[in-house]
This record gives structure tokens, C-alpha cells and sequence, in this order.
């Protein structure tokens, strides 16, 4: 059985909350001291009625740092 998960490259992320607000349940975008605000995954593994959204959230990324992942159990 396979499932999704979502990966984020921190590193790239400016805190748009594009995510956050196509995916609240699976995103938080967190402001830092002196830095970018930054997403932080709330979800993981998001179960299938959430994984339409985890799409939008990547799909609509300004920076693309959001990707799923197939991950076999």
C-alpha cells in the first residue's frame, strides 16, 4: 500500500501562506526572529480525503518548495 507525503524545502520558503491557506489542516506558516516566515507541515502523511488539498498547496507554491512523494508502507 502506498501513501502521500509532504516534503518542503525550508530552505527555499519565504512564508507566502499560499499553503497555509489551500491546506490549513496540513500547513502553518510561523514567523522567525529576523528571517523569512517559514511553513512548518502539520500533517505529514495527510489521509486521502486531505490529499486533494496537500495538491493545490504544492500546485499553487509561489516559490515550488512544496512536493508529495509516493511512500510505499
Amino acid at each position: 500500500m502506498s501513501r502521500i507525503r509532504v516534503v518542503v524545502d525550508t530552505a527555499l520558503c519565504q512564508g507566502h501562506s499560499v499553503c497555509q491557506e489551500e491546506a490549513p489542516e496540513i500547513f502553518e506558516v510561523v514567523e522567525r526572529d529576523e528571517h523569512y516566515p517559514q511553513v512548518r507541515v502539520k500533517l505529514e502523511f495527510p489521509p486521502e480525503e486531505l490529499q486533494s488539498k496537500a495538491r493545490e498547496a504544492a500546485r499553487y507554491c509561489p516559490n515550488r518548495v512544496i512536493r508529495l512523494e509516493m511512500v510505499e508502507d
